[in-house]
């Protein structure tokens, strides 16, 4: 849906304004809001970010502390009861249970003194099954949070900062910074492209659409979070939406 959101030139620089650019499914709005502040060269005097030699170290750290940082949600864990809950309507449990209780009043209406025992013990080895099991699910849930933990403490991009093309990790990206993107670089943050280049990009993870889309500065200038550059010699880009205000990190 597109916001009726207007940017004026002289807006000074604040989250509506960038979220304003970055409106989802209304890429013909974000473009003409761009536009009226004078495209991508008034946005980084906004910013106040050189496009020729990145942000300063000052900077850098003005805008995390006005932007936040380049971090997703973390998805919620299924809790232990929830699994549990799930291992007792296994149909085999079922039948066991419904065999338990039938077995426990039988046995008591016959022996009162012995004839709980049958149906205590199935009792006791519903419980021990189903415990085994939401405990390996939950298991395997904080291992797979482990291991997408470490494999993003791994995670690089480039970006231009003092004149010098870094190597960071995509959490430190802020808004603001110029990315050096090339063919094969997942994008690590919602950015505008702001040199001639043009490059190819893959959003199916994020669109839904499957065919590589062209983007260049004068046309389809904007780039999505987690998605795929497929094609490009090398590209600079504008980061203008970060952690929960990227489009990735608005799903």
């Amino acid at each position: 849906m597109a916001s009726n959101t207007q940017i004026k030139p002289d807006d000074m620089l604040n989250q509506p304004l960038l979220d304003a650019l970055n409106v989802e499914q209304a890429k013909d709005e974000n473009k003409k809001k761009l536009m009226s502040i004078n495209g991508v060269e008034g946005l980084s005097k906004l910013i106040g970010v050189s496009i020729q030699t990145g942000l300063t170290d000052a900077q850098v750290v003005t805008l995390r502390g006005k932007f936040g940082i380049n971090q997703f949600p973390e998805s919620p864990m299924e809790s232990f009861l929830s699994l549990l809950f799930k291992a007792l309507t296994d149909t085999t449990l079922l039948i066991l249970i419904a065999a338990a209780t039938v077995s426990l009043i039988i046995g008591l209406i016959e022996d009162p003194a012995e004839g709980w025992l049958e149906g205590t013990a199935i009792f006791i080895a519903v419980f021990l099954v189903s415990n085994i099991a939401a405990f390996n699910d939950y298991s395997k849930q904080l291992q797979f949070r482990a291991l997408e933990a470490s494999s993003q403490k791994d995670e690089r991009a480039s970006v231009l900062r003092d004149g010098a093309i870094h190597r960071i990790n995509p959490k430190e990206i802020v808004v603001g910074d110029i990315l050096i993107l090339q063919a094969g670089d997942m994008i690590p943050a919602d950015a505008i492209i702001c040199d001639d280049s043009t490059v190819l990009a893959n959003e199916s993870s994020l669109t839904g659409e499957p065919d590589d889309l062209k983007k260049s500065k004068d046309k389809d200038c904007f780039l999505l979070s987690s998605c795929l550059i497929t094609e490009a010699e090398e590209c600079r880009a504008l980061v203008i939406g970060i952690g929960t205000h990227s489009r990735w990190g608005k799903i």
